[in-house]
């Protein structure tokens, strides 16, 4: 597959300039044991080759990933990736995992772009494969039912792609006409989408319309400063069978030019007898599209520190408060030289083992190395 997608790329030098770019990563993690399995030691590796170019006025990407994983013992039902291991939104997809999971060897490919976008006299058209955010939280984003955060990818720096056609055109100096369609393997699997941005009276501000999986989502969301804070707030109604209302507002205030904080509340409004559907514990239940959180609600505290000028500190966490389960997460990243990152983490999950949301997910550390080109 690697071999194809290469002489692919070079295929394509007839669109104009090509560029070559990407990553390698390895990560070396250890995971505790936990609900009976024995502790493990991984090797993560994520190897992420891109191509572009541009040619007047079509410019094109493609993006390949492939994560060869190495576990000690055999794959717990849960378990952290670097890639994301869902592909809701594609129409057709290559075969993402090329091992069983239950393997002890996992290899996991990802085609995450491929589209062209032609650049028209008053917006841009872009058609294939691509990177649909919305929202304007720093965590949880309740109108972006893409491509959800999820706290058991380790690797946040790219967006999963979707496949989906989406024109969008400037309105004055800095708003914007964003009007699309999103693909899924079905007519319910698939998604509409308009959102209007836009700066007034010194706000940012966003109202998005989304139809997706036979319910309808009203968005609405705002930036701006209040003294020397930083505040947003985002909102979302979903109408249909079932109706519920998600927000997340927060701040965040730089102490220094060096320390820099933010809190986030998270309100989720699915309750939690409706993404039950009859299972007896909270974990075993099955989440609408486009919600990753079980509880009502949430506070995500953060803080980074710049130690110097190639290192950096920092903490977040995650606390259910509905369960009283959380998640923490501690990390320090060094640039060890120009395209080479290196990174130190430690993930701990708090609550019932039973019954609580983070309780069931073993504590993680992780050693992780970057080269990028």
């Amino acid at each position: 597959m690697v071999r194809a997608l290469l002489l692919f790329g070079v295929s394509l030098s007839s669109l104009g300039d090509i560029k070559l770019s990407g990553h390698i990563k390895t990560v070396a993690v250890t995971q505790e044991k936990f609900s009976g399995a024995p502790r493990n030691y991984q090797s993560q590796n994520n190897l992420r080759f891109i191509w572009s170019g541009q040619k007047a006025n079509l410019a094109w990407e493609l993006h390949y990933e492939f994560n060869p994983t190495f576990i000690s013992t055999k794959v717990p039902e849960q378990y952290s990736s670097l890639i994301q291991s869902k592909d809701n939104f594609r129409i057709k997809d290559i075969t993402r995992r090329l091992r069983k999971s239950e393997s002890r060897h996992i290899l996991i490919q990802n085609l995450d772009r491929f589209n062209a976008q032609l650049r028209l006299p008053h917006g841009d058209l872009t058609l294939g494969r691509q990177a649909i955010t919305f929202g304007s939280s720093r965590v949880i984003n309740p109108t972006d039912i893409f491509v959800p955060f999820d706290v058991l990818v380790f690797n946040q720096e790219y967006r999963m792609g979707v496949d989906a056609i989406r024109y969008q055109a400037p309105i004055g100096d800095v708003g914007e006409f964003d009007l699309g369609f999103v693909f899924g393997e079905s007519r319910e699997a698939s998604a509409a989408f308009f959102q209007l941005s836009d700066n007034y009276a010194g706000k940012d501000w966003q109202i998005t319309l989304l139809r997706f999986a036979e319910k309808n989502l009203l968005g609405f969301g705002m930036e701006t400063a209040l003294g020397q804070f930083g505040f947003w707030v985002e909102a979302a109604k979903v109408f249909g069978q079932r109706k519920y209302i998600r927000v997340s507002t927060g701040l965040d205030y730089a102490f220094s030019d060096r320390a820099l904080g933010q809190i986030e509340y998270h309100y989720n409004g699915v309750k939690l007898d409706q993404i039950q559907e009859g299972k007896e514990n909270l974990q075993g239940a099955r989440l609408p599209v486009g919600v990753m959180f079980r509880g009502e609600n949430y506070l995500i505290p953060n803080l980074t520190y710049q130690l110097g000028p190639l290192w950096k500190m920092g903490f977040q966490g995650i606390f259910n408060t509905s369960d009283n389960s959380s998640f923490l997460s501690i990390f320090t990243a060094y640039n060890v030289k120009e395209n080479i990152d290196a990174n130190f983490t430690y993930y701990h999950f708090q609550g019932d083992r039973e019954s609580s949301e983070y309780g069931l997910n073993p504590d993680i550390v992780y050693l992780g190395l970057s080269y990028y080109f």
